[in-house]
């Protein structure tokens, strides 16, 4: 059967000398993965991570990999492929999205804050606490948004998911001065957040609290192989 969607390109990899393997976060399909012959010759340029594309493909029932036949660039993002620091942060979006979304399952909200993000990722320059606030806007589209019971908090209840200033009477938790940014995080608009001055040394440590966070909550999740580069990059 033919379709006719939207995709934000989270991978490619050879097939053959001309075709390749690419995989979509569509908005009609969730995450899927298709074949895409003489793709070297025709679009390989289009398949940029986080790239936002209009797709045309067949689809059998009795198959998990559609063919594409048509891919054309939806917007214009002509910095992310290009801009070492957006190009890094377009690898850490698209890695976190293969490691917590199944093939198959129609994320629609999530879908369009990705393609916005994509968007203006490729028109702003407001980057330094980018890594730290995408990993806490995300938890939202994952169901394990951390609940800010206490103003100032210092203590992160990892697995409550709370922010607090109590220790909890388990080990999963942590007590940190950098913990107080987590809460203009997830309270506070993005543009305000991402014009604070927050320390190099707090944006360390919030980045790797994220991290252990999502390992506790989401089965399967790894550690980031990009997130290195972003650790050099943006601290």
């Amino acid at each position: 059967m033919k379709f006719q969607d939207r995709g934000i390109v989270l991978s490619r990899s050879a097939y053959s000398e001309t075709s390749l393997i690419v995989t979509l976060f569509t908005e009609s399909f969730g995450v899927q993965t298709f074949l895409f012959q003489g793709a070297k010759k025709k679009k390989g340029l289009v398949l940029f991570p986080l790239a936002t594309v209009d797709i045309t493909f067949y689809r059998r029932t009795d198959s998990q990999m559609g063919k594409l036949t048509e891919i054309v660039l939806a917007e214009s993002l002509n910095e992310l492929p290009f801009d070492p620091v957006k190009s890094s942060l377009c690898f850490f979006i698209v890695e976190l999205l293969q490691k917590t979304q199944q093939q198959g399952n129609k994320e629609t909200a999530l879908f369009y804050f990705v393609w916005q993000e994509a968007v203006w990722l490729n028109h702003t320059n407001e980057l330094t606490n980018y890594p730290i606030w995408f990993l806490g806007a995300y938890t939202r589209f994952c169901g394990i948004t951390p609940a800010v019971e206490q103003t100032a908090p210092t203590v992160f209840d990892i697995k409550e998911g709370k922010l607090t200033t109590i220790r909890p009477n388990h080990p999963e938790y942590i007590e940190d001065t950098a913990i107080h940014w987590l809460e203009p995080m997830l309270m506070e608009d993005k543009i305000a957040f991402l014009s604070l001055a927050i320390p190099k040394s707090d944006r360390t440590s919030l980045l790797a609290h994220w991290l252990n966070y999502y390992s506790l909550h989401l089965n399967g999740m790894r550690t980031l192989k990009s997130i290195e580069i972003i650790r050099t990059i943006f601290q």
